[in-house]
C-alpha cells in the first residue's frame, strides 16, 4: 500500500493551473509554479523573501504560503509545512473559490501525511466543489485523481477506479495539459500496481516518469521514480528495483530532500530482505530510521519500517530484537484508527506470532494467531472485492490475446489440411478446401467475436449484484443520448439511509437483499417511462429523467422515496428510507459538474435529517 501514498503525494506536485481571473496573476503564478517544481530549494528562499514584502495582495500571500507548505512537505520539513498551511488558511479570501480549492487540495495531502484519512477525503471533496464554483475543469480533474488515489488507501477499489477512469476520459477528451495527464497516469499506475497488475502499473509509471522528465521537474520526478521502484519491487524484478532505489538515493542527496533519503533506503531494504541480504537490509533500515523523527509523522510509514526491522531480525534468528520493534508497532496501532489498520495489524500479529514461537512462548503465540484469524475474517469481504475487481481487470486486458490465439489455432489447422491434401496429389482440391475453410473460419470467427463482444458489453454495463445498469452505462447513456441533443433533463442520486447499520446489525446478506429489491423497485417504477437508472456504487443509485425540469424531477423522486418507505424489501421486517439529491442540466454545464451538483444536494439531504429530497 505504500505506492498509494506516494501516488497521492505525487499528484499534489503535478498540478498545473487555469489560475485566476487576472491575467497578470495567472502568468506570475504559473511561472512561480514551474520554477518551484524545477528548483524547490531556490524557490523556498525567494518565496520567503517575497512574503516579507508589504505590497502584494492577500491572494498572493495565500498562494505563496500554500506553495511554501507544499515544498517543505516535499523536503520532509513537517513542522514548517504545517506552519505555512495554517498561515495560508488565515489569508484565504472568502470570495475566491479557486484559491480556497487550491489550498484544500494540497492540505488534503498533508492530512494524509498526518494519518488523518477521513479528513483528507473530506478536504479533497470540498476542493472539487470549490473548483466547480470557480469553473475550472482542469483543476477539478486533478482533484478527482487525488480522490481516486485516497480511496485506494481506504481500500474502496471499485469506486477508486471509476473516479480515476472518469478523470482520464475527461482529461483526454478536453486535451488537457501534460501535467494533468502526468498525475492521471500516476493514479492509474497506483491502481494497477495495487491490484497486482504490474505490467500495466509499470506502463503508466513510465509514462508519468517521462512526462516529469520532459518538463524538467525535480519535485515531480522523485515521487514518480519512487512509484516505479515500488512497482519493480512488487513485481519481484528485484535487480531493477535495487538499481531504481539507488538512483533515487543519489538524486535525493543531490536535491537535498531528506524525505526521500528515508523512503529510498527503506524501499531498498525491502529488496535486500527479499534477496536474503540481511546485513545490507539492516544497514539500510538504520539509515532510514535516522531520518524518521525529522521527516515522517504518518504512522503507516513508521509501522512499515518497524515491521521491516522485525522481519530482518527474525531471518537472523534474533526474535528478542524483532519483538521490540513489533511492540513499537503495536503501540502506534492503538492510536491508528484507519481502514488500513486491519492490514498493518495483521502483518504485525503475524510477525509477533513468529517471534514468540522462536522464543518458545507458544501460548502467547497461539493467542496472537487467534487474533490474526479474527482480523483476517474481518478483512475477507474487502479482499474478495479486490480479487473480483482484479479478475475483471485481467479479463479485459487479456481479451485481445485470446482472440489472437484463436486465429493462430485456425491457421495451424488450415495448414495441416493443406499439407495432407498436397501429399495426396490433390492440390486443386486443397485450394477449394482452403477457400471453404477460410470463408467458414472468417464467418465463425466473426459470429463468435460478435457474441463475445455482446457478452463483454453486457458485463461491462451491468452491475453483477443487482442486474441493473452500472455507472459506466449510465454515463455513456447521458453523453450519447442527452447531452447536446436536449438540455431539459434532470438527474437524481439516491442513497439508502443508514445502510451500514443494516449490514452491521443484520449481516451483508440482508444488505444485498435490500440493494436487489431497491433495484427491482426502480425497474418496476420506471418500466413505462423513458427514464433510466443505474447502481452508481455501494448503496447509491442514479436516475436520469429526460424531459423533466428540476421541480418535476424533485416530485418524481419524492414519490419514489415514499414508495420505498412503504415496502419491506428484505426477509427482516425493517423499514428503509432513502435520501436523494436532484439537479437539472443547464446549457454549457459539464456532465461531471451536473453530477457534482446532484451529489452535493444528496449530502445536504443526508446532513439535514435524511429521508428527504433536496434540489
Amino acid at each position: 500500500m505504500r505506492i498509494i501514498y506516494f501516488t497521492v503525494y505525487l499528484v499534489c506536485f503535478c498540478c498545473s493551473f487555469n489560475l485566476f481571473s487576472s491575467t497578470s496573476f495567472r502568468t506570475a503564478f504559473l511561472v512561480t509554479e514551474q520554477r518551484a517544481l524545477a528548483e524547490p530549494n531556490q524557490l523556498i528562499e525567494e518565496l520567503v523573501i517575497t512574503q516579507a514584502a508589504q505590497r502584494i495582495s492577500t491572494t498572493e500571500h495565500a498562494y505563496n504560503n500554500t506553495l511554501l507548505a507544499r515544498l517543505y512537505l516535499f523536503k520532509g520539513d513537517i513542522a514548517r509545512s504545517q506552519s505555512y498551511f495554517e498561515l495560508a488558511q488565515q489569508q484565504l479570501p472568502k470570495d475566491d473559490d479557486w484559491i480556497q480549492g487550491y489550498w484544500l487540495m494540497y492540505r488534503s495531502v498533508f492530512s494524509l501525511e498526518e494519518g488523518l484519512l477521513p479528513e483528507s477525503i473530506k478536504q479533497i471533496r470540498l476542493a472539487q466543489n470549490a473548483f466547480i464554483q470557480a469553473n475550472d475543469l482542469e483543476m477539478l480533474v486533478q482533484a478527482e485523481s487525488i480522490e481516486g488515489a485516497l480511496l485506494l488507501w481506504q481500500e474502496e477499489y471499485p469506486k477508486a477506479i471509476e473516479i480515476i477512469e472518469n478523470a482520464y476520459i475527461e482529461a483526454k477528451t478536453a486535451n488537457m495539459s501534460s501535467t494533468t495527464m502526468l498525475y492521471v497516469y500516476d493514479s492509474l499506475a497506483a491502481y494497477y500496481s495495487t491490484m497486482s497488475l504490474f505490467e500495466k502499473g509499470e506502463q503508466y509509471a513510465v509514462l508519468a516518469r517521462d512526462l516529469a522528465s520532459k518538463n524538467g521537474n525535480v519535485v515531480n520526478g522523485l515521487p514518480v521514480i519512487y512509484i516505479l521502484c515500488m512497482t519493480y519491487e512488487r513485481a519481484e524484478k528485484l535487480d531493477s528495483a535495487a538499481a531504481c532505489y539507488e538512483e533515487m538515493i543519489m538524486l535525493s542527496a543531490m536535491v537535498k530532500a531528506p524525505r526521500y533519503l528515508f523512503l529510498a533506503p527503506a524501499g531498498k531494504a525491502n529488496v535486500a530482505l527479499k534477496q536474503k541480504k540481511y546485513s545490507q537490509a539492516l544497514q539500510l533500515l538504520y539509515l532510514a530510521k535516522s531520518y524518521v523523527n525529522k521527516v515522517i509523522v504518518n504512522p503507516a510509514h513508521i509501522i512499515a519500517l518497524n515491521n521491516g526491522f522485525a522481519k530482518t531480525f527474525l531471518a537472523l534468528q534474533q526474535p528478542e530484537q524483532a519483538l521490540e520493534y513489533i511492540q513499537a508497532s503495536e503501540l502506534l496501532l492503538t492510536d491508528y484508527d484507519r481502514p488500513l489498520n486491519n492490514r498493518y495489524s495483521r502483518n504485525t500479529l503475524s510477525l509477533k506470532a513468529q517471534s514468540l514461537e522462536q522464543l518458545g512462548r507458544f501460548a502467547e503465540a497461539t493467542n496472537a494467531l487467534k487474533l490474526l484469524i479474527k482480523l483476517t475474517e474481518q478483512a475477507k469481504e474487502t479482499t474478495q472485492q479486490k480479487l473480483e475487481q482484479e479478475a475483471r481487470s485481467r479479463f479485459e486486458s487479456t481479451q485481445q490475446d485470446i482472440k489472437l490465439q484463436l486465429a493462430e489455432e485456425k491457421l495451424k489447422y488450415q495448414q495441416i489440411t493443406l499439407d495432407k491434401l498436397a501429399k495426396e496429389g490433390q492440390l486443386q482440391a486443397a485450394y477449394s478446401v482452403i477457400g471453404i475453410l477460410a470463408i467458414l473460419s472468417i464467418t465463425i470467427f466473426a459470429l463468435n467475436q460478435r457474441k463475445a463482444y455482446l457478452r463483454s458489453q453486457r458485463r461491462a454495463n451491468t452491475d453483477p449484484l443487482t442486474g441493473a445498469h452500472n455507472r459506466r452505462y449510465i454515463l455513456d447513456f447521458i453523453a450519447a443520448q442527452l447531452i447536446g441533443k436536449q438540455q431539459n433533463f434532470s438527474v437524481s442520486i439516491l442513497d439508502i439511509d443508514h445502510f451500514k447499520q443494516v449490514n452491521d446489525q443484520y449481516g451483508h446478506d440482508i444488505g444485498y437483499q435490500a440493494l436487489i429489491a431497491f433495484s427491482a423497485l426502480l425497474t418496476e417504477q420506471l418500466a413505462d417511462t423513458e427514464y433510466q437508472f443505474a447502481r452508481f456504487g455501494g448503496e447509491e443509485f442514479i436516475v436520469v429523467m429526460p424531459n423533466l425540469t428540476l421541480a418535476q424531477g424533485h416530485d418524481f423522486i419524492g414519490n419514489l422515496c415514499i414508495c420505498l418507505k412503504s415496502l419491506s424489501l428484505t426477509d427482516k421486517k425493517i423499514t428503509l428510507t432513502s435520501s436523494a439529491g436532484v439537479a437539472q442540466m443547464q446549457p454549457g454545464l459539464a456532465l461531471n459538474t451536473l453530477l457534482k451538483v446532484a451529489d452535493t444536494n444528496l449530502y445536504h439531504a443526508k446532513n439535514t435529517g435524511r429521508d428527504k429530497v433536496c434540489s
